[in-house]
């Protein structure tokens, strides 16, 4: 159970709330903080979840349950029905910069000298990742369980804007950078919208379920990944058909020292797998209830507060930047701030393209700190993030990522977040752009003075540990791949 907060943590709450003044505004609403000249920050927002009472624990693993590895091949009776459409639309000069913004935040200029992820290899479990210059020499083929390919074919653009944003070379045209950038990349083509095969009832449905799932994360544990990228999730009533598979497959490749990242879900229609349009009881997110043994993470717009689509729960871990991003074009050149998917065009929201950014800060610290174990990796980007006044939420998790500091905190082994936070030590962000990488007052600001006062305010406060949990029958399907 979630620990009581203390005094000193509602002392806390009411200091910053009080310090910072924070707009009211409908939940269902895009939400606005207070402007970056105010030097505040508000991340409590985001829809609420479901009570925690109302959320069961997942079972234990059943190690009988982990699937086999074999060379992928598509499911039977699958048929591609959507013609691939990776059409792209560049970026003009003019909005490059805002659409840079993740990085600013993330620090990327500054992270070169203290890491590249060179040496670590990043499964991308996905619609496929195609080749593109700024992954040259560095994408692998890890197989395909949609078409019985190499994995080298992305007819949605999902999946390699996915390993864009993990591992992408630096453009040097626009400054646009994956955030490990000599980090190798294995492409695991698992689902794609395009393609559907035999469902209940007669009734077709997109490629890829969680008993695929459960497979690709062994193969990709089996091709040697040092870190898993899974940017799709379903949501399903707990114990769903294939979630004991995927249990015990997250759990061996723990075993096996290997991170794996998956995003938070978006809110969604409630059908084919998709998250509902609000939290309710009786349904769970995979792969993140399995919490023990996912880092789970939602998204944040320029503003700083928790995205109005990034689906909240006990699961939620960390937060990183998931609006209004660029990355690389599917049809094997240039950039993109658009995807294409089912005939319909998006601009790359969603917490499918928050979870690759800390994939890849995942892989700078497997580089830069080799002895620690996987799960030290996530205590360390879990222990560093910007937390709270509260602690843990089920918005952002411990708060948005803060990549120098995991980087470059001491020592090498940090404590997860959990129990009383030493004094000075709550993962604020006190990053100084240089002046060359200054952005617009907003999102170069973005983590400013409310959370240096939170710093101080927080010292003895309760830290709320990691959470498991569940939240509405919906099917074992994956749909809903971190879009809006």
């Amino acid at each position: 159970m979630r620990p009581t907060a203390a005094a000193a943590l509602a002392l806390a709450t009411a200091a910053l709330l009080a310090a910072v003044p924070v707009t009211a505004v409908p939940l269902s609403s895009p939400m606005t903080g207070p402007s970056a000249a105010a030097g505040g920050v508000d991340i409590r927002a985001g829809k609420p979840a479901a009570p925690a009472a109302d959320m069961p624990l997942p079972p234990p693993v059943d190690a009988e349950a982990l699937p086999a590895d074999g060379p992928p091949r598509a499911l039977p009776g699958g048929r591609q029905d959507v013609q691939c459409s990776r059409g792209t639309h560049t970026p003009d000069a003019a909005s490059v910069a805002g659409l840079l913004w993740g990085q600013r935040v993330l620090a990327l200029p500054q992270l070169g000298s203290l890491s590249s992820g060179r040496g670590v290899r990043i499964a991308v479990i996905d619609t496929g990742v195609s080749p593109h210059p700024l992954l040259a020499g560095r994408l692998l083929a890890g197989g395909d369980y949609v078409a019985g390919g190499n994995g080298l074919a992305d007819c949605d653009g999902h999946g390699t804007a996915v390993a864009g944003i993990a591992a992408a070379a630096a453009d040097r045209g626009t400054g646009f950078s994956g955030v490990a950038p000599a980090a190798q990349v294995i492409s695991i083509r698992q689902s794609s919208p395009s393609f559907t095969v035999p469902g209940r009832g007669g009734v077709r449905q997109a490629s890829g379920n969680l008993s695929t799932l459960a497979t690709a994360v062994v193969h990709a544990v089996d091709l040697g990944a040092d870190v898993i990228n899974i940017s799709e999730v379903a949501c399903a009533e707990p114990n769903a058909p294939g979630s004991a598979e995927l249990h015990a497959a997250v759990r061996a490749a723990l075993l096996r020292n290997v991170v794996v990242v998956a995003a938070a879900g978006n809110f969604g229609s409630g059908t084919s797998g998709e998250c509902p349009g609000q939290p309710e009881p009786g349904t769970v997110v995979y792969p993140a209830w399995f919490d023990n043994e996912v880092l789970t993470v939602a998204a944040v717009g320029p503003n700083g507060l928790a995205s109005p689509f990034s689906y909240p729960g006990p699961w939620v871990d960390v937060a990183a930047p998931g609006e209004r991003l660029m990355s690389l074009a599917a049809d094997g050149s240039g950039l993109t701030d658009q995807l294409s998917q089912v005939l319909r065009t998006s601009s790359i929201d969603g917490t499918s393209f928050a979870a690759p950014m800390v994939a890849g800060l995942a892989a700078l610290i497997r580089a830069r700190f080799p002895q620690l174990t996987a799960r030290q990796v996530v205590d360390r980007i879990t222990a560093t993030a910007a937390q709270r006044a509260s602690g843990r939420g089920d918005s952002v998790g411990y708060g948005m990522v803060d990549a120098l500091a995991a980087l470059t905190r001491t020592p090498a082994v940090l404590p997860p977040p959990s129990g009383v936070l030493a004094t000075g030590d709550t993962g604020t962000l006190r990053l100084t752009p240089a002046p060359s990488d200054q952005a617009p007052a907003g999102p170069g600001a973005l983590w400013g003075g409310a959370l240096g006062l939170l710093a101080t305010l927080t010292a003895a406060a309760l830290a709320v540990g990691r959470l498991r949990a569940g939240a509405t029958p919906a099917g074992d399907q994956l749909s809903d791949r971190g879009q809006r």
